[in-house]
C-alpha cells in the first residue's frame, strides 16, 4: 500500500506555517528589544550624568541584540526552509522575506546611527 501524498503534503505545509510563526515571534521580540532600547536611551531622563549614560549603553544594548534576533529569525528561518526543500518538493521562494528582514535591519542601522 503506497502512503497517501496528499498527508505528506499537508505535513510539510504545518512544518512550514509552524517555521514562519516562529520566525514571526522572533521578529515581534526583537522589536520589542528595539523598541525597550529606545526608550531606554532616549525617553528616561536623569540628572545624574552616570545614570543618563548607563541608560544609553543599556538602551544601545537592547538594540543590538534585538538586531541579533533579527539575524538570527532569518537564519533559522531559512535553514527551516532549505531542509523542507532538500527533503520534499517543496518550493518555498524568500523573495519577498529577505527584502523585508534588510529594510528592517536598514531601519535599525540607523536607529543605532541616530543614537550615538
Amino acid at each position: 500500500m503506497q502512503p497517501d501524498r496528499n498527508v505528506d503534503i499537508l505535513a510539510v505545509e504545518r512544518t512550514l506555517l509552524a517555521a514562519e510563526r516562529t520566525f514571526s515571534a522572533w521578529i515581534r521580540t526583537g522589536l520589542a528589544g528595539v523598541g525597550g532600547g529606545l526608550a531606554i536611551a532616549h525617553a528616561l531622563v536623569f540628572t545624574n550624568p552616570l545614570n543618563h549614560k548607563l541608560a544609553q549603553v543599556s538602551g544601545f544594548l537592547l538594540v543590538l541584540w534585538g538586531t541579533g534576533l533579527f539575524i538570527y529569525a532569518l537564519i533559522d528561518y531559512r535553514r527551516t526552509c532549505a531542509r523542507l526543500t532538500r527533503e520534499t518538493d517543496l518550493k518555498k521562494s524568500l523573495g519577498v522575506l529577505l527584502p523585508m528582514t534588510a529594510l528592517l535591519l536598514i531601519v535599525v542601522a540607523l536607529v543605532l546611527w541616530i543614537m550615538l
